[in-house]
C-alpha cells in the first residue's frame, strides 16, 4: 500500500505539501497540485482513516444502527439521515448496522463502532442493552434514539406520536360501528409498540368497549409469523369484525391470512394498520393506515445529533415528537355494522 512519503517522492515535494493538497489546508501552486494528484492516481494512494482520526482526535464517521433494514420504514429513515449528513459542508461518513431486533447483535455493533472511533451514533434501539447505553452516553458519546426511546437511558430522541395516532385510527373503527376489534402486535421490546397498544386501549375506552384478551394477538415481526397469527385470529369461534395491525408486517401478514381463508376486506373484516408503505394504496381495497414521517424522523435525528456534537444543545435530554397522518381509505369500511351482540354484552351498532 502506497504511503504519503511515496506520493511525495514521486511528485518531488514534501509530505507537508501532499497533506495540504489532500486536506486543502493551504494554497498550493497549480502545477505542484497537478503533480501531487498525478502521483496519487498513479500509486492508487488511499488515506489511512484510522491513523488520521487518531492524529486529529476526530474520525469524521457516524454510526447508524437500525433494527430491521428489511422494513420499508427504515429504508426511508436511513435516506433521511443520509441526506441530512451529506448536505452538510463538513464531511462525515456513515457506518450502517442492522441488528435484526437482536440485543446481542446490537451490543456487538456498538462495540465495533466504538473501536472504529465513531464520533456519534443514531440508533433504533432493540432493547436489552440499557446498562451499556447508559455507560456509553455517560462517557460523553453523543447518542440519538430514533423511532423509539428507552425510558431509563438519558439520551436525545426523535419519535412519532404513536399513542395519539393509534387512538385516532382505532377510533375510526368505532365511529363506523365496530365493537369486536382485535389488535395484532409485534412481540418487540419497543416503546413504539407499547405506545400504540396504549392508544388502542384508549380508543376502546373512549367507546366504552371492554377489551377481549382473545383479541390481542402477538407474533414475531415477520410477514410469515403475522400470517400464521392472522389465521389463528380469524378462525376463532367468534372472530373479530375489525383488526388494528400495530406495524406494517402485521398488516401484510393479516392480508395474506384473509386471502388464504377466502375472506374479503372490508366485507368480512375491516383492517387498519400502523405505517404506510409505497404500495398500500394499490391494495384492493386500499388500506387505511397511519402514515409515519420516516424520512423526516431521519433528518431530524441527524439535526439533533449535530446540535449535540457542536455543543449547541447543552441541556438534555431532548425529545422531538413528530406528527403522523391518518390516511382513511377503504379497508376500514364506511357503514354501520348490523346489530349483533358483542363479546362484552353490547351491540355492534
Amino acid at each position: 500500500m502506497a504511503t504519503i512519503r511515496d506520493v511525495a517522492r514521486m511528485a518531488g515535494v514534501s509530505t507537508a505539501t501532499v497533506s495540504h493538497v489532500l486536506n486543502e489546508t493551504r494554497s498550493v501552486l497549480p502545477e505542484t497540485r497537478q503533480r501531487v494528484q498525478r502521483a496519487i492516481a498513479t500509486l492508487n494512494y488511499r488515506r489511512d482513516g484510522i491513523a488520521r482520526s487518531l492524529r486529529r482526535s476526530s474520525s469524521g464517521t457516524l454510526g447508524l444502527i437500525v433494527s430491521d433494514i428489511s422494513n420499508p420504514y427504515f429504508g426511508d429513515f436511513v435516506r433521511g439521515v443520509e441526506d441530512a449528513v451529506y448536505s452538510r459542508p463538513d464531511q462525515y461518513n456513515i457506518i450502517l448496522c442492522n441488528t435484526d431486533e437482536d440485543a446481542e447483535k446490537e451490543r456487538t455493533y456498538l462495540d465495533v463502532l466504538r473501536e472504529r472511533r465513531v464520533e456519534a451514533i443514531i440508533m433504533v434501539p432493540a432493547g436489552g442493552n440499557h446498562d451499556y447505553l447508559r455507560d456509553l452516553v455517560g462517557s460523553g458519546m453523543p447518542v440519538v434514539f430514533a423511532d423509539r426511546y428507552l425510558t431509563n437511558v438519558r439520551a436525545d430522541s426523535v419519535v412519532v406520536d404513536n399513542r395519539e395516532s393509534a387512538r385516532a385510527i382505532v377510533s375510526r373503527l368505532t365511529e363506523v360501528g365496530h365493537r369486536r376489534i382485535a389488535v395484532m402486535r409485534a412481540s418487540l421490546n419497543a416503546s413504539t409498540i407499547e405506545d400504540r397498544m396504549t392508544g388502542f386501549a384508549d380508543a376502546l375506552a373512549d367507546a366504552s368497549i371492554v377489551a377481549d384478551p382473545d383479541y390481542e394477538i402477538s407474533s414475531r415481526s415477520t410477514i410469515e409469523d403475522a400470517h400464521r397469527a392472522g389465521l389463528n385470529l380469524l378462525t376463532l369461534p367468534r372472530p373479530p369484525t375489525a383488526v388494528f395491525c400495530a406495524n406494517n408486517f402485521m398488516t401484510l401478514g393479516l392480508i395474506q391470512a384473509l386471502a388464504t381463508l377466502g375472506l374479503r376486506c372490508p366485507r368480512d373484516l375491516a383492517v387498519i394498520g400502523f405505517d404506510d408503505f409505497p404500495w398500500a394504496s394499490a391494495f384492493h381495497p386500499r388500506l387505511t393506515v397511519v402514515s409515519q414521517p420516516a424520512y423526516a424522523v431521519g433528518r431530524e435525528a441527524a439535526s439533533l445529533l449535530f446540535a449535540r456534537i457542536s455543543g449547541q444543545t447543552k441541556a438534555g435530554p431532548v425529545r422531538h415528537v413528530l406528527k403522523a397522518k391518518i390516511l382513511v381509505r377503504d379497508s376500514c369500511g364506511t357503514a354501520k355494522r348490523a346489530t349483533e351482540p358483542s363479546p362484552t354484552g353490547g351491540s355492534l351498532s
